[in-house]
């Protein structure tokens, strides 16, 4: 069974450590999990306080750390996310997510030259996971040619258990550097793995928008439901419906 395909959106920000009958064991496992319902709703800020949690109840969880500097990347924080795999990687050297991660915060952060370098050294590496193929995308997305999608398709190809994040995931770097019509797949998939994830409808909703789709506002609306008042759809939705009101002003003028 697929270990994400039983996530649900209930209290991802448990209010007390305390333990009482009947209450799940607040380990490592419990706030990686929460870590993880955060990610799906778009809260990056209560992803990396859990992905802290889970560190302290286990130093040595993986996992934990590559979410903890996946969530600096996403709220834009590069430098701190750079400091943070370093300090992954004395734990496990040389790790190649770790050092696809740090590529991934330095193309972002327009440090080019670094991000190729940190990406070649995580594709010398042996036993490479999807993470390293899509942040290879990420590096080589500005070349021409296909090379970013064929290594979105490996990263895919190599999901496994997880590949409901990893089909998320290549939708939203496809999509994040303006390569609508590839993600646009990837971004149905998604609503219907996690159907309840404010971030993959937003994601989708957003998409659409680009490629001028009449679905845009309703998959826009359906974050909005799951996520009420969540500023960057608030936004995308305000950007939607005004472009769509042009269009049909527009095509009112031609006389369409």
């Amino acid at each position: 069974m697929n270990r994400f395909a039983s996530l649900e959106f209930d209290d991802a920000d448990p209010p007390s450590k305390r333990e009482s009958p009947g209450e799940p064991v607040r380990d490592a496992p419990f706030f990686y999990r929460q870590a993880m319902l955060a990610w799906l709703g778009g809260d990056w800020e209560l992803g990396l306080r859990n992905y802290s949690r889970a560190l302290e109840r286990n130093h040595a969880l993986f996992e934990a750390w590559s979410g903890q500097v996946m969530m600096l990347i996403e709220l834009g924080e590069y430098p701190e996310a750079q400091v943070w795999a370093d300090k992954a990687l004395e734990l496990f050297p040389e790790h190649p997510e770790l050092l696809a991660e740090k590529a991934i915060a330095c193309v972002r952060d327009e440090k080019l030259t670094k991000a190729m370098a940190y990406s070649d050294n995580a594709v010398s590496k042996d036993r490479l996971t999807w993470r390293v193929w899509l942040s290879r995308a990420e590096v080589v997305m500005r070349r021409k040619g296909r090379l970013a999608e064929e290594c979105v398709h490996k990263a895919v190809t190599l999901g496994g258990g997880s590949v409901n994040v990893t089909r998320l995931e290549a939708g939203r770097v496809l999509s994040m550097h303006g390569r609508y019509a590839a993600a646009l797949e990837y971004l149905e998939r998604a609503v219907k793995d996690f159907p309840k994830s404010p971030l993959a409808w937003y994601e989708l909703g957003r998409c659409q928008s680009q490629l001028g789709l009449s679905q845009a506002a309703a998959s826009l609306q359906q974050a909005l439901y799951l996520r009420p008042d969540w500023p960057c759809a608030v936004r995308q939705m305000d950007r939607t419906l005004k472009a769509g009101l042009l269009i049909r002003v527009w095509r009112r003028l031609l006389g369409r």
